[in-house]
């Protein structure tokens, strides 16, 4: 019982101390463990094909999900969630997501977007995009940064 007590206390401690990732991070990961992010696809992808729901965050309640799940922590993926769009298997990857009164800042990693919005390195910089939601310019900044055929890094800060 206590073991397994520890062990909750430590995830809690861990998931509480996720870091905000920056563009370099995102793009290196990526990069660095594209093998990982291949192998990732195509399980998620399968698992959720099998199942009769459009969409899912799939869960760890197999050995395989188990293991897919636990693969995706070592990428510093938070969760996988699956889409069918059109017949096709979509997945967004969350890396970070914080939600404050005053707005809120995501990071993910996804794959085979329908519409991915354009990055622009000129208006989409980290800095810019904040003070551009800060200062009331726009209520929010989107892009998807292509990391290779079919990934995408996708950023959104927004006014809550």
């Amino acid at each position: 019982m206590s073991k397994s007590l520890a062990s909750a206390a430590l995830i809690l401690l861990v998931s509480g101390c996720t870091q905000k990732p920056d563009y370099d991070f995102m793009q290196t990961n990526f990069k660095e463990n594209r093998a990982t992010f291949s192998m990732l696809a195509a399980v998620a992808c399968e698992v959720g094909e099998q199942t009769p729901a459009n969409s899912l965050t799939i869960q760890p309640d197999t050995d395989k999900t188990q293991a897919l799940v636990e693969l995706a922590a070592t990428v510093h993926v938070e969760q996988i969630n699956y889409r069918d769009v059109e017949g096709k298997c979509a997945l967004a990857m969350p890396v970070f997501d914080h939600n404050s009164s005053k707005h809120r800042e995501h990071f993910a990693y996804r794959c085979n977007l329908s519409r991915p919005v354009g990055f622009d390195p000129d208006r989409h910089g980290y800095e810019e995009a904040i003070e551009q939601v800060q200062n009331g310019i726009k209520q929010k900044v989107v892009f998807d940064m292509r990391l290779a055929r079919r990934w995408f890094f996708s950023f959104v800060y927004q006014k809550n």
